[in-house]
Order: C-alpha cells, then sequence, then structure tokens
C-alpha cells in the first residue's frame, strides 16, 4: 500500500500552525508564524489548504497554495470562522462562523465570493462541523438543539436528517469515502464512549471502538478514520482501521496535535514530535494552576504545564435539603483532576435556602456556624487525601457576594475560623485559603476597600487561621508592574502585602486564585470592554507576572 500523505495542526511551536506529514514520513511545519492556526482542511486536488488563523485578531478562513506556500483570507467577517470544508469540486467551502448570538453553518463561492447561509441557530442551538458528501449533494454536522448535540446531515436542497438519536449523542462527523455512512465520536446513557459508525439514513448503528478519553476531529481516507484523542498530556492523533478495528499511533509528541485531514487512498506515515526544550520550572511560583469551567478541559491544564485546577462546591448544590447529600458535582471535579494529573483548589461558597434567613439570597452567610462546621467537617472527610486546598468563600469585601449587606470582615474572620478548624481536624494536610479579596481600592458602593477589610479580618483574629491569603488581583488593561491610583491593577498584590507584615503576618503567602485581563471580543463585555486587551497583550501580561512573581514578590506563592 503507498504511503498516504496528510496535514495535522499542532501547538508544537508555542501557538498554533498547520503541518505537512508527506510520503516519506517527513514533517513539515507550512505556517511557521507567530499567528495561530488551526482547522487544516487538504482540497480534493491535493495542492491548497483551507485553515482558520487569527492575524487579525479574531478568526478567518484562509486557503494556501502549497505549491508557492502563499495564503489568501477568504472571510473577513467580525467575529469567528473556523472548521472550514471543501466541496467535492473544490471551488466552495463550508464553515463554521460565531458571533454573539449565533453558531450557524455558511457556504462560500470562492470564484464569485457569494455566501450562503445553511443554518440558523435558535436560542440554545449551535452548529459544528461540517462535512461536505463525497458527491457535493449534502453537508454533515453536529448541531446543539436544548443542550443535546447530535449529527445531521443537509440536503443542499434543503431537507434535513438525523444520524445519531437519544440517548446516543455526537460530534466530530467524517463520511465514508463512498458517501454511504457517518463515522462520529459518540457517548450514550450506558456510558459507551467512542468512535461510532452508522448508516446515513441512521440504521444500523455500530460501535466501532471504545474510546474513554476525549476525541476529536474525525477524517475517513480509505480504510482509516483518522481521530484526535486526549491523553494526560494532550492530543495525540490516531488511525483506527474500519475492517480490522484496530488503532495505531500517527501523530505522539508533546503539546496539542489535532485535526488530521488526508484525501485518496494508502496509509499514513506515523511520527514522532519533538517539543521544544521546557522552561525551567523555577520561573514559575510552587503553584500554578486554572480556573475552569468545563471539566472535559482539565487535561489542557496539565498540558500547560500548570499542576492546579480550581473549581467549585456549593453547598447549597450538595446538601439543598438538610442532610440530604448530592455529591456528584464535586465528585466529578476531584475525578477530573486526578485522571490529568492535578491537584485540586475547591472553593466553598453558596448558602442553601434551609441555611440562612428567609428570602436572602445564596450568598448570604449561615444563620448558624455550627450547621456550618457540620458541613464543612463532612466536605473534609470525603475528600480527605483528594482535595489538596479549599478557598472559603468568594470576595466577601462585596455586598453581592454578602448576601447583599455590607461587608463584614468580623463577621467573614467568625467564618473562617470555623472553617479553618473543621478542615484541619478531618484532614489535617488540606490547605486553607482565605476568600479572595476583590481590588477595590478605597471602596464605595457595593463594596469595601480590600485593605481596610484585610486590616479588619486581623484586628478580629483572622491571623493563623489560614494557609494563604486569597487575593483576586485583575489586570484592568493594565500590565502586572503598573501601579494605579484606586489600586485597581494586579500590582495591588504589594499592598496587600504590606498589610499582612503590619500584623506580623508577612511569612504567609498570597494566592492569586482568580487574575487575568479579558481579551477583545466581538461582543459586549459590559464594564470590562474597555479594558480589553489583545492575546498577544494578554500573553506578555502572564508572563510578566510570573516573572514579577519570581524576582520581587517571593511571598506571592500561588497564581
Amino acid at each position: 500500500m503507498l504511503a498516504l500523505p496528510y496535514l495535522f495542526a499542532s501547538d508544537l511551536d508555542g501557538d498554533g500552525d498547520i503541518y505537512l506529514v508527506d510520503t516519506s514520513g517527513a514533517v513539515t511545519n507550512l505556517t511557521a508564524d507567530f499567528v495561530p492556526e488551526w482547522d487544516p482542511a487538504l482540497s480534493p486536488s491535493g495542492d491548497r489548504v483551507a485553515y482558520s488563523g487569527r492575524a487579525g485578531g479574531f478568526s478567518g478562513i484562509y486557503v494556501m497554495d502549497l505549491r508557492t506556500r502563499q495564503a489568501t483570507e477568504v472571510t473577513h467577517d467580525i467575529g469567528y470562522d473556523y472548521q472550514p470544508s471543501w466541496s467535492p469540486d473544490g471551488s466552495q467551502l463550508a464553515f463554521v462562523s460565531e458571533s454573539e448570538d449565533t453558531r450557524d453553518i455558511f457556504t462560500l463561492d470562492l470564484v464569485s465570493g457569494a455566501r450562503r447561509r445553511l443554518t440558523s441557530s435558535g436560542p440554545l442551538e449551535a452548529y459544528a462541523s461540517p462535512e461536505w458528501s463525497p458527491d457535493g449533494k449534502a453537508i454533515a454536522y453536529s448541531a446543539t438543539r436544548k443542550g443535546v448535540e447530535e449529527i445531521y446531515w443537509l440536503e443542499l436542497g434543503g431537507q434535513e436528517h438525523q444520524v445519531s438519536k437519544w440517548p446516543l449523542k455526537g460530534r466530530y462527523p467524517a463520511w465514508s469515502p463512498d458517501g454511504q455512512r457517518l463515522a462520529f465520536a459518540g457517548w450514550d446513557e450506558d456510558d459507551k464512549p467512542g468512535i461510532y459508525v452508522a448508516n446515513k439514513d441512521g440504521s444500523d448503528v455500530r460501535w466501532l471502538w471504545e474510546g474513554r478519553a476525549p476525541i476529536r476531529s474525525l477524517a475517513w481516507a480509505g480504510d482509516c478514520i483518522m481521530f484526535s484523542m486526549a491523553g494526560v498530556t494532550g492530543f495525540d492523533i490516531y488511525c483506527l482501521n474500519v475492517a480490522a478495528g484496530t488503532v495505531t499511533t500517527l501523530v505522539s509528541g508533546p503539546g496539542w496535535n489535532d485535526c488530521p485531514t488526508a484525501r485518496g487512498e494508502g496509509t499514513p506515515h506515523p511520527v514522532v514530535l519533538q517539543g521544544k526544550e521546557a522552561s525551567s520550572a523555577s520561573s514559575l511560583p510552587p503553584v500554578t494552576g486554572v480556573n475552569i469551567a468545563d471539566l472535559s478541559d482539565a487535561y489542557l491544564v496539565h498540558s500547560l504545564g500548570f499542576g492546579w485546577l480550581k473549581n467549585y462546591l456549593s453547598w447549597a448544590g450538595v446538601e439543598p435539603k438538610e442532610g440530604q447529600y448530592n455529591w456528584q458535582d464535586p465528585d466529578n471535579v476531584v475525578k477530573a483532576a486526578a485522571r490529568s494529573g492535578l491537584k485540586v483548589l475547591l472553593r466553598l461558597h453558596d448558602t442553601p435556602a434551609w441555611a440562612r434567613p428567609a428570602g436572602s439570597t445564596v450568598t448570604m452567610p449561615p444563620s448558624d456556624l455550627g450547621t456550618y462546621e457540620r458541613f464543612v467537617r463532612a466536605v473534609a472527610r470525603r475528600y480527605r487525601g483528594k482535595v489538596a486546598a479549599y478557598e472559603i468563600g468568594n470576595e466577601p469585601n462585596l455586598t453581592y457576594e454578602w448576601g447583599g449587606r455590607a461587608p463584614d470582615p468580623a463577621a467573614y474572620t467568625a467564618l473562617l475560623r470555623v472553617a479553618y478548624r473543621a478542615l484541619k481536624a478531618e484532614d489535617p494536610g488540606a490547605l486553607v485559603v482565605s476568600g479572595g479579596l476583590a481590588t477595590t481600592g478605597d471602596g464605595g458602593e457595593g463594596a469595601m476597600g480590600d485593605l481596610a477589610f484585610l486590616r479588619g479580618m486581623y484586628a478580629a483574629g483572622a491571623r493563623g487561621f489560614f494557609d494563604a491569603l486569597g487575593s483576586h488581583p485583575y489586570g484592568y488593561g493594565l500590565p502586572p508592574f503598573a501601579s494605579q491610583p484606586w489600586g485597581l491593577a494586579v500590582s495591588r498584590l504589594q499592598d496587600q502585602h504590606a498589610v499582612m507584615e503590619e500584623a506580623g503576618d508577612g511569612a504567609t503567602p498570597i494566592w492569586a486564585t482568580e487574575v487575568g485581563w479579558p481579551i477583545f471580543s466581538p461582543w459586549s463585555m459590559g464594564e470590562h470592554d474597555r479594558y480589553a486587551v489583545s492575546e498577544q497583550l494578554q500573553a506578555y501580561y502572564y508572563r510578566q507576572l510570573f516573572l514579577e512573581a519570581k524576582d520581587h514578590w517571593p511571598w506571592l506563592q500561588a497564581i
């Protein structure tokens, strides 16, 4: 069998680039630059590649001539265009276009420039992964409707057909070479994750291969279904032989390797990538991590070189009725971290209705600290040795986070002391982090100044009842070393540490459990719009923050 050339995307060189593996197994970076590129799609003639790139801040579709290596941007939207797919005659592209309220599939005629919208997403709907059929008469895609993602295909004349059906769910469709079947990454309520194949009318659904890790980006070439799958250190690319049901590794190495694409018959040549030498761990604080909402992204935290994830444990969610526990959400956090080799920081927050005054919100502190102590003990017993640190509450110097009442450092300190004793009694090795202070300057309507609140905590006896001071020093568009008259900058950490030294507590570290800079967005971020920065500047600021911590702020133990 002849070797089959193929393309893939990888962050091997630090951003995102498109790579070609030729018939000899040689690997070439086609887009060796400092601009993120992803989603390669090889043209039917094999002489062009379409991909998504972010040279202008937003994501556009580009087409590169593989003979000249010249690329042209073919979409110019204010938003994000990605996941291109070629029509069989090479004259059109299908792609996803995402704006503030919609994520839909369009086609683009590369000759005339005419665009056609194929889908119209409504509330709780989104479309992804368009794949043109081999006969050019249909486009397959995944559609999320009411929170459920399924595989469909659309006749270009207008009729839609559903392939996967509840309880089976699916994403990343790939047509068989004869256009009669669709492969997709699937999962169902019976815990059968992996790669499925079905006839295009939805019949004869087969669970072809079991895959327990997240699977992405299917492409069907000859007898090989190419796909990427998560491992401990990132994504690698694999080939599933449809006839034999066997899987071989195609692309392995550090980082995220994704989006394989090929045309024709043959056997893809496996390659092992060699990454750049890792930067010294001494350049990072002892504790680095990421706040994540989607637990399926936990492996990405590890692949970035960080060792922690932060998530949340809602008392109201775990114990909605007194004595009746539902641990599913925090259990999932702990499991996701363990699978990815990460330590866990859990924030304890949200008071259930039965434990707070009638008519109050979930941010109201509990009416009885004895009841709170009982719950914290139950948490610590369940996760002893599994959760490395707990953050007690969130931004207690904000009125919103204190049940709509004026922030009260003495009352918060009383709660903190109870939590500290309860956690240490059940799990002495767990660290206790005070609720991250919002950087609020001298305070005002809806907030108490962070330095005043911290002094109030010490006056109420907080010293010795937290292993690290929690802080949320957002950047407000400024570099981390810059000062700002109202303290609205990352450098506010220095002032907070000075207060700790005043209280004789300078040896206790600070943990910045939330910190960041929002990036420019095509949709409104409200008050945050004026603080937005470019992706490049955001990356620079993060790097400077790590350097500042290493060189000047040894008391900043966690970011």
